[in-house]
This record gives structure tokens, C-alpha cells and sequence, in this order.
């Protein structure tokens, strides 16, 4: 037990709530609300331990009024809901069996018996409802030293679950500094054959939540040079593109965008969006925004506004933001103006305007509306309806 700390977040009515319900001596905060609350960092997510089996919580809450989510009830965990905030609670546990996938879980009652189960020593840190912290592992100091580490042995940590190389690597991405724990990067170059197990929508997550972080070309880097890539069947990743990218993003103060972030990395052809949105489980929206960032890759970068305004209107913001921002040096701060504050305008000339003039309906309406936008285009925008028109 190392200290009392009384984070904002005690005073949500669901956090007063469940300790009252489930009873303080019963509850412990545990994981990335804890974590972050040491940094911190904006908490977005509470998750807690309990010493009560799940169907006791679950009756406890209802009773209480409190909505119950069987979230992962076969491990232990519901969500509990009121008043628009959600806490995940999950009973104390241990792995009785793993096969680097799937787990499955004794309940107990033992605080160190659950600590014990968890990947990194920051991870296994428990805040009681009255403060206290409990530190098992050394969380506390490798969280100040930016340092990543598994708990116990390292390789049985991966084999338990082999998301733990990506998690790895993700969470240095968000909170290491300097190089990556020496153990934790032999363990998981030694085990790297096991991401082939993993699930596509497991390494789809992961994939964004490292290129989520706010620096994370280290632990990217890393990640392709002990085979992780290349297992993942990633093999033209372009690192130096990347690269160039994120020092793009930090210089003009441009949002993190991890799709685009990945988009550069990976690298892809716009012929190969397809297979690899459906081998990894894309959304459609998102495959269409690797799509754009594929040929944003591929086109001439623009040498002026004038270019930068054609290329977003025609391509979209996701291709013209890669087009510039992998070839910085090639265009000049006008046109990453363009990029953060221009508006794409709305095309004047509609297919009604057309037939008022004696345009028949049909493949000749559609004929001459392309031309006519081509002209607006051509001249940057500026051609109202009326002078368009006129070019009939």
C-alpha cells in the first residue's frame, strides 16, 4: 500500500453507487482508470475487480437499481450503467488454462491471485474506494520510468495470449520513453509466430489503438523489425514514409488520424485496398478512407494552392492530407493551409439548369455537366453559374 489518492471520478453517482452496493471492502479500481489518474490523463473508461461472484453483483446492482450488461459473464464480467456512465466489473480471477487465444478462468477471492493473471505491472495497479493504492509489481515505477513490463516471465505472459506482443508494443506506444524493456522485446520477437493465431478483428483494434498514440513510430518500428509485419503478412510496410508523415503531423499541428497514419505505413497499391480492408475486418467506411489515402499516395504531389485545391476537390481531404504530408518538402505552407482551412466548394450548375436552356434528359445532361465542371475546376473555382452557362 503506497498512498490515498481521491481522483475526480470517486464522486460519479455509479462509482458511489457500486461501492455502496458491492461494499468497499469488496471493490478495488484496477487498470487504465488508475493509470491514467497517476499521469494524469483524461480517464475515460473505470473498470474494477470484485470479490463477488458474478451472479452476486449482478443481483446486488439490480436490486440497487443499477442496469447489469452480461458483458463477459463466462470471465467474470458485467457492466454495470446508470445515469449514462458505465463501470466494467469483473470477478477476481485466475487462468487455469490458456491456449494463447481463449482463457479459461477460476473465480476467487485473492487480490494477488488476480493481480497475477494480468500483462504489465502498471496494469495490475488497485485503487480501494478509500484511496488506497496497491502496487504488487512495481507499477508505480515503471509507469515514472516509461518503462513496459510484463509481469513474471515474460514468454509465458505471450503464451497465455499472444495479443500481448501487440499490446506491448501499443502500450509503449502510449506511455513508454526510450528504448523498448529488453525482455519484453526478446520474449515477444521469440513467440512472434503466435500473431498468426490471433483473430482479425483482434489485430485490427490493436493496429489502430498503436497508431492512436501520440508517438508511436519507435514502437512501430520495432514491431516490423522483429517479424511482427511480416507474420501479419504486411511485408511492403514503408517506415521512412511514416516517418515523414508524423513529422508532417507534429510541424503543422495537424489531428492524429491513425487510419491515415497506417495508410502511409502500409503502404498499399488502391488495387490491394480490397483484400487487405477484408482481410482485417475494415468497415466500409473505413476502406473507403484507405482507399482515397492509397491514391493520395499515388498521384503527383501538388506544386501550389491551385493543385492542392484540384487534388482535394477531385480526391478528397484523406487523399490530398498523404499526397502532402509524405512529400513535405516538395510543396510550399500554402498548401497545408489549403488543407487545414479550405472549404470545397458546391459545383453551381445543376442538371435543371441544363434542360431550362434545351439540354435533353439523359447522357447529354450528364455529358455536359462534366464538362462544365471540368472548366470550374480549371478555373480554380472561380467561374459563377451564370459564366459557365455562357460556355454552352
Amino acid at each position: 500500500m503506497e498512498k490515498k489518492i481521491q481522483p475526480d471520478w470517486f464522486s460519479l453517482s455509479l462509482v458511489q453507487r457500486v461501492i455502496d452496493v458491492l461494499g468497499p471492502d469488496n471493490i478495488r479500481f484496477v487498470g487504465g482508470a488508475v493509470r491514467d489518474t497517476l499521469l494524469g490523463r483524461a480517464v475515460e473508461d473505470i473498470d474494477a475487480a470484485c470479490r463477488h461472484h458474478p451472479a452476486t453483483t449482478t443481483g446486488l446492482l439490480k436490486r440497487a437499481g443499477v442496469k447489469v450488461i452480461p458483458t463477459g459473464i463466462d470471465h467474470g464480467t458485467v457492466t454495470a450503467v446508470l445515469d449514462g456512465q458505465t463501470i466494467e466489473i469483473t470477478t477476481l480471477r485466475s487462468d487455469t488454462e490458456t491456449d494463447g487465444r481463449h482463457a479459461t478462468v477460476a473465480f476467487t477471492d485473492d487480490w494477488l491471485e488476480d493481480a497475477a493473471r494480468r500483462d504489465f505491472t502498471f496494469n495490475a495497479l488497485y485503487l480501494s474506494s478509500g484511496g488506497e493504492l496497491y502496487d504488487p509489481y512495481g507499477g508505480v515505477a515503471d509507469l515514472k520510468a516509461g518503462r513496459v513490463r510484463f509481469i513474471g516471465d515474460a514468454e509465458m505472459r505471450i503464451k497465455e495470449d499472444a495479443l500481448r506482443i501487440m499490446r506491448f508494443f501499443r502500450f509503449h506506444a502510449w506511455y513508454g520513453t526510450g528504448p523498448l524493456d529488453d525482455a519484453g522485446l526478446a520474449a515477444s520477437k521469440h513467440q512472434i509466430a503466435l500473431l498468426g493465431s490471433l483473430s482479425a478483428e483482434r489485430v485490427h483494434a490493436e493496429l489502430l489503438k498503436m497508431f492512436s498514440a501520440p508517438a508511436p513510430f519507435l514502437s512501430i518500428r520495432s514491431f516490423a523489425k522483429i517479424g511482427g509485419s511480416e507474420v501479419l503478412k504486411l511485408i511492403a510496410v514503408n517506415e521512412r514514409q511514416l516517418e515523414v508523415y508524423l513529422s508532417s503531423e507534429k510541424e503543422q499541428g495537424i489531428a492524429i488520424d491513425p487510419l491515415l497514419r497506417l495508410a502511409c505505413w502500409v503502404s498499399l497499391g488502391s488495387d490491394k485496398v480490397n483484400g487487405f480492408a477484408r482481410r482485417f475486418r475494415f468497415s466500409n467506411k473505413e476502406k473507403e478512407r484507405l482507399r482515397a489515402a492509397a491514391k493520395g499516395l499515388e498521384v503527383a504531389c501538388p506544386e501550389d494552392e491551385r493543385e492542392m485545391r484540384k487534388l482535394y476537390y477531385e480526391l478528397g481531404p484523406d487523399a490530398a492530407q498523404v499526397s502532402i504530408m509524405t512529400q513535405p518538402e516538395a510543396v510550399g505552407q500554402g498548401c497545408f493551409d489549403v488543407l487545414n482551412a479550405w472549404q470545397i466548394p458546391t459545383f453551381p450548375v445543376k442538371g435543371g439548369d441544363l434542360i431550362a436552356r434545351g439540354a435533353l434528359a439523359g447522357p447529354e445532361i450528364s455529358r455536359k455537366l462534366e464538362q462544365l465542371e471540368a472548366l470550374w475546376i480549371k478555373s480554380d473555382f472561380q467561374l459563377g453559374k451564370n459564366d459557365l452557362l455562357s460556355r454552352l
